[in-house]
């Protein structure tokens, strides 16, 4: 199966991810090796607080895709964000400064560790409103949402796509983040599970190593959606 990743950070000097151009190559290479066939490249933007600096991030994106075609890697590159909410992250979405998942109408929305819950709530009546689909970003980080019943909340109330990073499901975990990372699954609360790799070595993409533990705890037919089918359904 094909590996899907929604989330990654490879395109460089834009964000905290890759440094040089060599390193976005070490990059791509290992986002190969690891199965994957299509990315997304999802640089952080801080809608009204931080310029994002665009026009480098579509140059290196299209560096990046040069080096792919030239290279015969059989991977496809899309452009995105991952998008600190913020005051103005609706407007930004609406002018177009903030980018939507491979232009689809999902939008890759990140909090801070410690956001209340009614401000992940506030974003996604928000984002919703506005007409794009919110698609909440690791969200094994916010304390808020370690109750499984705020989760199904934010899903039943305005249909919230979630995404877990593979590392959560690859690293040893205690007993209660186990059941909760389970309960996601199981529960069908979980939509994506996505690298969100930045640079080499230290953050490296874990998709392959994910799959087969998913596939061992919940079945084939789950780890295939999670990684790959599921997302090509829903984005493109």
């Amino acid at each position: 199966m094909p590996y899907t990743d929604i989330h990654n950070h490879f395109v460089y000097g834009v964000d905290d991810g890759g440094k040089s151009e060599e390193g976005m190559r070490r990059m791509l290479r290992a986002l190969h090796e690891d199965g994957i066939t299509r990315v997304i490249a999802t640089s952080h933007i801080t809608p009204g607080q931080r310029e994002f600096p665009m026009a480098a991030y579509r140059a290196h994106l299209e560096e990046a895709r040069a080096f792919v075609r030239d290279g015969e890697l059989d991977m496809t590159l899309d452009a995105g964000n991952e998008i600190l909410y913020t005051d103005a992250t609706v407007r930004y979405l609406r002018e177009g400064k903030a980018l939507t998942l491979a232009g689809s109408d999902h939008a890759l929305i990140e909090f801070l560790p410690d956001e209340r819950f009614e401000r992940l709530a506030e974003a996604a009546h928000k984002v919703r409103n506005a007409g794009y689909m919110p698609v909440f970003a690791h969200i094994e980080r916010y304390a808020c949402l370690a109750s499984l019943r705020r989760v199904a909340s934010l899903k039943a109330e305005y249909g919230v796509r979630m995404q877990v990073n593979c590392s959560a499901f690859v690293r040893r975990q205690g007993f209660r983040r186990r059941r909760w990372l389970g309960g996601l699954v199981r529960q069908g609360l979980l939509d994506f599970v996505a690298t969100d790799a930045h640079d080499l070595p230290g953050r490296e993409p874990r998709m392959r190593a994910c799959y087969e533990t998913l596939k061992r705890e919940f079945g084939e037919t789950t780890a295939d959606d999670l990684t790959g089918g599921g997302q090509e359904r829903v984005l493109y």
